[in-house]
């Protein structure tokens, strides 16, 4: 089946999880990001994970449901303590098929700089949140 390229509004949530996620953690953050229905997503590799909200069809409270159910895992002692999250919103690059599915990971600027929000925001690790800043913007 032949693939389209199209352009399209998206707001991306990059999520950066210092420390490599297996079983039962790893399953808490995937539960947490299916739960909010992205458009797609991905762990693009081991602790990155990348949510793709398009902004005509609900993104913006989607993607708020996610920086804050992951914003709410960051407790002291945890392994989701240097968890970061970055949000940005840009034109995407998407590959669908007929239906509008998205077949691989959308890229384009907006995904750079959520990954690079996100790191930044890990590197932060729990400190920032006594500041009273608030996680992933």
């Amino acid at each position: 089946m032949a693939m389209l390229a199209k352009l399209k509004d998206y707001i991306v949530v990059c999520i950066h999880s210092k420390t490599p996620l297996t079983g039962v953690d790893l399953r808490v953050l995937q539960d947490k990001i299916r739960a909010t229905k992205p458009h797609y997503w991905e762990e693009t590799e081991p602790g990155i994970f990348l949510s793709f909200y398009l902004i005509k069809r609900g993104g913006r409270t989607k993607s708020l449901k996610l920086t804050a159910g992951a914003g709410s895992l960051r407790k002291p002692g945890s392994v989701f303590e240097e968890l970061g999250i970055g949000k940005t919103v840009g034109e995407l690059i998407t590959e669908t098929n007929w239906y509008g599915k998205i077949l691989t990971c959308p890229f384009g600027d907006a995904v750079n700089k959520a990954l690079t929000r996100a790191r930044e925001d890990a590197e932060k690790g729990f400190t920032q949140m006594a500041t009273g800043e608030e996680p992933g913007n």
